[in-house]
């Protein structure tokens, strides 16, 4: 079976074969050229998910468990899904406050920061003003 190259490779390579190929020949057309920018813009964060999915995936879901008091389980899209939805159900039906308030913020707060590393690195993730 082969390996390589894998998934996140080869949209790296789609992604600066439009960068450096594609979208200097695009002068002319420059609706054209800014769409082939956004294309290879996704390509690399696409590679971007699945080179951290896993990771990511096990980070959220340890600390839903963690917040949520759940044992430890699986570590799959399943299980992040019925964590999310309890964590739901858990602030509709108890409003979190004082501590609770603070994990709960913590949580979401990691999740967006690693969320927006893969998908926005330029975004400014610092916690000062």
């Amino acid at each position: 079976m082969q390996d390589r190259p894998d998934q996140p490779t080869l949209l790296d390579a789609v992604a600066a074969f439009l960068l450096s190929e594609v979208s200097p020949k695009l002068e002319a057309d420059k609706a054209l050229q800014f769409r082939v920018l956004i294309a290879a813009n996704l390509a690399g964060i696409v590679a971007g998910e699945l080179r951290t999915h896993d990771a990511r995936l096990a980070a959220e879901v340890s600390r839903l468990k963690q917040l949520l008091e759940q044992p430890e389980s699986p570590v799959d899209e399943q299980a992040l899904a019925t964590l999310n939805r309890a964590l739901v159900q858990r602030i509709r039906s108890e409003p979190a406050q004082g501590d609770r308030f603070a994990r709960v913020l913590d949580h979401l707060l990691a999740t967006a920061r690693e969320t927006l590393a893969v998908t926005n690195p330029r975004f400014e993730l610092s916690d000062e003003p």
